[in-house]
């Protein structure tokens, strides 16, 4: 085992008190995929904001673990180091173990968020998916730190994302309308038409603005 790693059988006998909020009625095997994880730490608390997604509170949501749901569930995302955490009652924060997590969903001012992991080296991680049909399009956030203690000044987190879109499963990085145009494979007459007809507004600063064009272009080669 290595060390810091938990396996929490001893959870496993207390089972209905471990989620905070939750109360989970599975078999004793299923219920140690979920806790097959190790104990979080902050070791970033000197540094101005925090690492999360959207907040630094628990938010509602679900995950998969090897095909196996577990809902009800308070989460948070840390993005700094791309990992998922659930309270425990004793006090402490488990860090998911991200081998087995297949996907999950957070919700935020009640808007659902669904991500999944991607195994590719290209893009290896947790990503919110914002389409997905013949073709796919991603956001990976991620957080960074801000040298500032040079300054006279505490280091602080900033925020940032990059876009991707997945073609015959080869991943894009798409910094606006010209690069996905690029990469779509068609002619650009035909998307420069769409766009005018359908009054389309996109933007790179609104990735989702990407998803009718997107949608237009998988329905004409089905």
């Amino acid at each position: 085992m290595r060390s810091g790693r938990i396996i929490v059988l001893f959870f496993l006998i207390t089972i209905s008190h471990d989620l905070s909020g939750s109360v989970v009625q599975d078999t004793m095997s299923q219920i140690q995929v979920l806790y097959n994880g190790r104990i979080w730490r902050n070791l970033y608390y000197m540094v101005e904001g925090d690492q999360f997604l959207f907040t630094d509170s628990f938010l509602q949501g679900r995950i998969v673990i090897r095909g196996k749901e577990f809902s009800n569930l308070t989460l948070k995302y840390d993005i700094f180091k791309d990992e998922i955490l659930i309270p425990l009652k004793t006090g402490r924060i488990l860090q998911v173990n991200k081998q087995m997590v297949d996907s999950f969903t957070i919700v935020w001012q009640n808007r659902i968020y669904h991500f999944t992991k991607i195994p590719e080296d290209s893009l290896k991680g947790y990503v919110h998916v914002l389409y997905k049909g013949k073709t796919s399009l991603y956001i990976k956030y991620i957080k960074k730190i801000e040298k500032l203690a040079d300054q006279g000044k505490y280091d602080k987190f900033y925020q940032t994302s990059q876009t991707y879109y997945v073609k015959d499963s080869i991943i894009h990085s798409i910094s606006g309308k010209k690069d996905l145009k690029k990469v779509m494979g068609v002619d650009k007459d035909l998307i420069n038409s769409f766009i005018r007809k359908s009054r389309l507004k996109i933007s790179k600063n609104n990735p989702e603005s990407y998803i009718p064009l997107i949608r237009y272009i998988d329905n004409l080669s089905q």
